[in-house]
């Protein structure tokens, strides 16, 4: 994990599946991760989108992938984000509000580009400040790893919202 000044606007290595916080050029905090995924951006951005599959792999979250739509990840006991989302270009782009409980608004970005391998995904939150950061870098890998082992196949993903964040 990487906390210098602006190498959260780097690309973290690809192997490393933690993903980078810090801060931006900007000042603000943020993080960001990048995976490689062995499927089509089309089937990525379907997983994503789909709310039937997304249950699969992200119970307690809704998405309504189209500007002004809600955006919701219920973690149970945690407490809930709320948001609005801000833009959809299907299926390579994702943008929307995360207003948790007592934090200031911010703004999650998931871009899903063609790579060699399948797919990149790239996850933005931000502008953050530092001390939920950790915690929400934790919730990300989380339900970054429930999608891509949904992706594979596997019946043993989905602990979702509701534990991402506890875990």
């Amino acid at each position: 994990m990487t906390h210098e000044h602006d190498s959260a606007d780097r690309a973290p290595d690809p192997l490393d599946r933690r993903g980078t916080m810090g801060m931006s050029r900007d000042g603000s905090w943020q993080i960001r991760f990048e995976r490689r995924l062995r499927h089509s951006p089309r089937r990525v951005w379907e997983a994503l989108a789909d709310a039937r599959q997304r249950s699969l792999w992200l119970p307690g979250a809704e998405l309504h992938t189209e500007p002004g739509g809600r955006a919701r990840f219920d973690f149970g006991e945690e407490g809930a984000a709320e948001g609005e989302v801000l833009r959809a270009e299907a299926p390579h782009l994702l943008e929307h509000t995360w207003l948790w409980p007592g934090e200031p608004s911010s703004v999650v970005r998931w871009e899903i580009t063609p790579h060699e391998e399948g797919t990149a995904v790239v996850l933005l939150h931000r502008a953050l400040r530092p001390e939920p950061a950790a915690q929400y870098r934790a919730g990300w890998h989380h339900i970054l790893d429930s999608l891509d082992t949904h992706l594979d196949g596997s019946r043993e993903h989905g602990a979702g919202c509701k534990s991402a964040v506890s875990s």
